[in-house]
């Protein structure tokens, strides 16, 4: 609810009933009198005071309410302290009302209820292995949380989705239709291949020519209820705030064949690649990215944003379709030496065998989850590209992988400066 006040009325606004009540307060207007003239006691001033004092009360009902909603409203605005506004939360919720609020710096343990917030938050990884128990939702389910790698930090969730979330993500995906994913550089070098079809791989050699070798299509979230469902879980999981919600995509579904594969590449991009394709600045003046890109001013081009990826693994694969992660927590030397030799692109084929490969590697499992940060974090807003974060699909060796993705996109503080890309890759 919320009290203000309009042309000398309060007025109370509930927003669950969508209604607007509003107390008059003007002062009683007088009235003729009916009863015997210029004598008191007579009817007519009898109808005079009952018209006040009926005012009077509407008044005194009016300002009981302003006070009851100016009380909710300090509330609502922060005068509230931080432990009853957590405990008023967790009062919400019919299953597991005392987990603790989340505390994504610490290492807590029992249950833990995440939560939008107003800046961006990255979950510190603690050691590998380790695990929290998460309520993203009012489900009754408990997720479990564990740490994969830590520089950069990635987790995996088993069973995030259920088994009927996942088939029917496939079926809805197979509805909306595929379309062969873009096996372009991202350098735009072999842009002439960007629409050549893929039906002719006869083998491995062949499929391992190209950069990416897969289905894909998107999923608007407003599209339905399960949808919706996976987006809240994930807005809960990564603390975001609500305007990363209306910045990120739609839902990507990706399908794997024989030999299907992602070479190692970055989710987001660098610093000097513009301003962020979310930001209001880039929006006016109609920027674009990726292959739209391509062969077009620097001053026409903005970069991806993606704060967070969560991937999803909807079916088993019986044998290779991991994500490998070739820089995660390589030694600093390691790392020096890749971006030294970026240019070489035997520098990103460690989606060939990557059981071989050094960094992590996080294997498919149907309703997995896995989880990681492409930025770090300025000051509660995006910060600079954690090269580190580069991974890829690892060779499908036997069987098929199926995946999802939501990538959760952010803008930079509003201090930082907004100027158009010096580079593009």
């Amino acid at each position: 609810i919320s009290f203000c006040l309009t042309d000398g009325r309060p007025i109370l606004y509930d927003s669950e009933a969508s209604s607007l009540l509003e107390y008059t307060m003007a002062k009683p207007r007088s009235r003729k009198p009916t009863g015997t003239k210029g004598k008191p006691g007579t009817a007519g001033q009898s109808t005079t005071d009952a018209s006040a004092a009926s005012n009077v009360g509407v008044l005194v009902g009016a300002v009981a309410v302003g006070l009851v909603a100016a009380y909710m409203l300090g509330m609502l605005s922060g005068s509230e302290s931080p432990e009853a506004a957590a405990a008023r939360r967790r009062r919400d919720y019919k299953h597991f009302p005392d987990a603790e609020m989340a505390n994504a710096t610490a290492a807590q343990e029992g249950l833990i209820r995440p939560l939008p917030s107003d800046r961006l938050q990255r979950w510190a990884p603690v050691r590998i292995g380790f695990e929290r128990k998460l309520v993203l939702d009012d489900s009754g389910r408990v997720y479990t949380m564990r740490t994969m790698a830590m520089d950069p930090p990635v987790f995996e969730i088993d069973n995030f989705l259920t088994k009927k979330e996942s088939k029917y993500l496939m079926k809805l995906a197979n509805r909306t239709g595929f379309a062969k994913s873009d096996s372009t550089y991202l350098d735009g070098s072999n842009f002439d291949d960007k629409d050549k079809s893929t039906k002719g791989i006869q083998d491995e050699d062949q499929a391992n020519k190209l950069f990416r070798y897969s289905d894909q299509t998107w999923l608007q979230p407003s599209v339905d209820k399960y949808l919706q469902d996976a987006l809240d879980r994930v807005m809960n999981l990564g603390l975001l705030p609500e305007q990363v919600r209306q910045d990120s995509e739609a839902m990507q579904v990706v399908k794997y064949t024989d030999w299907g594969h992602y070479e190692s590449h970055h989710d987001s991009e660098k610093e000097d690649m513009g301003p962020c394709c979310a930001d209001p600045w880039a929006k006016k003046k109609g920027m674009e990215t990726g292959v739209y890109a391509i062969n077009k001013p620097l001053t026409h081009r903005c970069k991806l944003c993606r704060f967070m990826t969560v991937l999803y693994y909807l079916v088993d694969t019986e044998e290779g379709g991991g994500t490998i992660f070739p820089l995660a927590d390589m030694s600093d030397e390691y790392v020096k030496n890749w971006q030294t030799n970026v240019t070489n692109p035997l520098m990103y084929k460690q989606t060939r065998d990557c059981e071989k490969d050094p960094g992590r590697v996080v294997y498919p499992k149907a309703g997995k989850a896995v989880f990681w940060y492409n930025h770090k974090i300025d000051r509660g807003y995006l910060g600079p590209l954690d090269v580190r974060s580069l991974h890829g699909g690892c060779n499908v060796k036997k069987g098929r992988k199926w995946i999802a993705n939501h990538w959760m996109s952010a803008i930079q503080h509003p201090d930082y400066p907004r100027d158009y890309a010096s580079a593009a890759y």
